[in-house]
């Protein structure tokens, strides 16, 4: 596998192994989506905070169904997250439910304001924050609108694609 897939595929592994104990379990999506949840102030019954359990659950559930295992290690990760079309099942939800918790206003757009909590909580180090926004902020509007956002998701899921978005991910 190329370096900077690895880097990618073990970085999100990494954001989502909440305990550090080098498999993923479901409570490490649980406490990720935690995190975030209280990160941004929501309360647990939001409709934006279930959803985000949601796709944390629908994610951890693509990967046992996939690997027939209780825990997944980063090899059975990286091979679940590759196929084709995982992404667009699986990924795509969980990119939009994470687009959602952001835009804590509803206009339809990420400030950085909304995208700095979030993106720490999942587990991205503070100074690459502004760095990892202006890479989604493709048409350097000051924000990060849907289509720029699941856009870049699916970039840095995708092996095929080297952008400034997973350039910034994979550096992370």
């Amino acid at each position: 596998m190329d370096i900077e897939i690895s880097d990618r595929i073990r970085l999100r592994f990494d954001l989502f192994d909440a305990d550090g104990n080098g498999v993923l379990e479901p409570e490490d999506f649980v406490a990720v989506a935690d995190r975030i949840i209280q990160a941004v102030g929501a309360a647990p019954t939001d409709p934006k905070a279930r959803a985000l359990r949601a796709a944390h659950d629908q994610y951890w559930q693509s990967l046992r169904s996939a690997s027939a295992a209780e825990r997944v290690d980063l090899p059975a990760y990286a091979a679940i997250v590759s196929a084709d079309g995982w992404f667009d099942q699986y990924g795509l939800a969980y990119a939009e439910a994470l687009a959602d918790i952001c835009d804590r206003d509803d206009d339809g757009l990420i400030s950085l304001t909304e995208f700095q909590p979030v993106m720490e909580a999942a587990g991205f180090a503070p100074g690459k924050v502004r760095a990892l926004f202006a890479s989604f902020d493709r048409d350097g509007s000051g924000s990060i609108d849907r289509g720029e956002w699941i856009a870049g998701i699916g970039e840095f899921y995708d092996p095929t694609v080297s952008d400034a978005v997973t350039g910034v991910l994979a550096g992370a």
